[in-house]
């Protein structure tokens, strides 16, 4: 571990060399400044997708192109395991990697991550020394939450297990507190966040991160909960909510404020938004439906909604509601296992997209611009096509999409029964997705990067060709996987498990 590593403790700095002990409040609010005046450039989260030059991977779900291509098919076979770390306490969700990162006077390429502490940290990419890491803020619970950065990759943000985002600054992680933490809930003894934060710009060019919110699963949906997701803006540091009970009040509930309990929004892709719509979506669990009756209760639901989450009188834009949905509710089928994965489209003519699984193991292809066939919410029914899961198992992952080099939209799902992958086809009466290939073996949530699909299940991490199956290269030397998922940053595979471990993947690299 290097001598530059930073911790901070209550406003001071120190390295382990121990040569620098300083109280912060200058510093801090200097971060705060910069980080204040610095402005946001356009960011948008499409189909789980975010282009960066750099290779960067701010939020789950990216999808990095970077100039170097270093990791592809050709190559991919020859990965090799080039640094391990062991953390304070596991991490079950994703890595982030930001390059370039200004850290005392040089730049470092960084692995963020939110351990299930609420502990944020900071690791040097190419070596996995230490940079800095945080107090995990005091909470009852744990979290299965990933960390975002800001568009303008000043600050992170990690949820704490006092019901708060909070904010670091990303050279230091010294906790920025002008306008922040946000609260997300009151009650973060039965309410969890369990999603990744993400974040998004809107198109008039607002940048928000979204928390949903659902419950712990011990003792198993019980407790005063709702499931809630809240839009911070980045700009103003200001909030709203919608709630998925009770949604005529926006704000946050303690106990007793909403008779109608459940509804967690727990899916991994969290809070998605489509760029197209300029509208986020959102998929509610198990609960109380009675929106087709003019209620406010959206449980079983996927709802779309205004990128600062306000409603019509308590309604959103639109929603899907399955027909069996008090079926799915009794049999504790959470459609909110998984959340909307958006297909990516080769030109405008074609039909705007997107599928939606769950415990139920099908899939539910559905129209973005009309969720339901029937021009607004309180509907049910309404899907356009629905298989069942190749592999079989309840889908407790998210799927991600890929747009092949000919021109089609595929999606991939992992579950415990193994990895699939799906292409949708146009021809017909009506758009369908046919089944292309199906391997054994269970999967967390795939990524795609490079046109190569990366898939991590329990002590085993698989490279596979998107458009076979086949695999091109694979290693054992992970431990348990939970919700863990790998990304690539920069010219490097990343990945945690549930033994606590940050491990780097690398092509080796010949010497001239």
């Amino acid at each position: 571990m290097g001598s530059d590593v930073i911790t901070v403790e209550g406003g001071v700095i120190r390295t382990l060399s121990g040569l620098l002990l300083l109280f912060l409040p200058a510093l801090v609010n200097a971060a705060q400044d910069d980080a204040r005046n610095t402005p946001h450039p356009p960011f948008r989260l499409g189909p789980r997708r975010i282009v960066n030059p750099d290779g960067d991977c701010l939020q789950f779900g990216c999808d990095p192109e970077p100039v170097r291509r270093t990791v592809t098919k050709d190559n991919v076979a020859t990965l090799v395991q080039n640094w391990s770390v062991d953390l304070p306490e596991p991490s079950d969700g994703s890595p982030l990697y930001i390059a370039g990162v200004p850290v005392q006077r040089r730049l470092r390429d960084m692995i963020v991550i939110t351990t299930m502490a609420g502990r944020a940290m900071a690791f040097d990419a190419h070596t996995g020394d230490t940079i800095w890491t945080t107090d995990a803020p005091l909470g009852p619970r744990w979290t299965t939450s990933s960390p975002a950065v800001d568009p303008n990759r000043t600050s992170v943000f990690s949820y704490g297990l006092d019901g708060y985002v909070h904010k670091y600054a990303i050279s230091t992680g010294i906790e920025i507190t002008d306008g922040w933490p946000q609260l997300v809930t009151l009650k973060p003894d039965v309410e969890k966040g369990s999603s990744p934060l993400t974040i998004a710009t809107a198109a008039n060019g607002t940048p928000y991160l979204y928390a949903p919110i659902a419950a712990y699963p011990d003792p198993g949906d019980a407790g005063d909960y709702q499931g809630h997701v809240v839009a911070i803006d980045l700009t103003k540091s200001s909030q709203k909510v919608f709630n998925a009970l009770c949604s005529d009040q926006a704000r946050h509930f303690a106990a007793g404020d909403c008779k109608d309990l459940q509804a967690g929004i727990w899916a991994r892709g969290g809070a998605v938004y489509d760029a197209e719509t300029d509208r986020v979506f959102v998929t509610t669990g198990n609960g109380a439906y009675d929106a087709d009756q003019g209620g406010f209760n959206w449980g079983t639901s996927v709802v779309a909604l205004r990128p600062d989450l306000t409603t019509d009188h308590g309604a959103p834009l639109d929603s899907y509601t399955p027909v069996n949905y008090q079926q799915l509710t009794d049999d504790d089928l959470d459609l909110s296992s998984t959340t909307i994965a958006i297909l990516p489209r080769s030109d405008a003519s074609q039909p705007h997209l997107g599928v939606q699984s769950g415990k139920d193991s099908l899939i539910r292809l559905l129209d973005l611009d009309d969720l339901s066939g029937q021009g607004g919410p309180r509907h049910v029914g309404g899907e356009i096509d629905v298989v069942k899961v190749p592999q079989g198992w309840e889908v407790h992952t998210q799927p991600v999409t890929w747009l092949a080099p000919d021109g089609s939209a595929w999606v991939f799902f992992g579950t415990g029964g193994g990895v699939s992958g799906l292409k949708l086809d146009l021809t017909g009466e009506k758009p369908h997705l046919v089944t292309q290939w199906v391997i054994p073996g269970g999967a967390s949530s795939p990524i795609i990067a490079n046109d190569v699909l990366y898939v991590a299940h329990s002590n085993t991490l698989r490279a596979l060709d998107p458009e076979t199956g086949k695999t091109l290269w694979s290693s054992t030397e992970i431990s348990d996987v939970h919700w863990q998922t790998p990304i690539i940053g920069g010219d490097h595979l990343y990945i945690c498990d549930a033994a606590g471990h940050l491990k780097s993947f690398a092509v080796p690299v010949t010497p001239k």
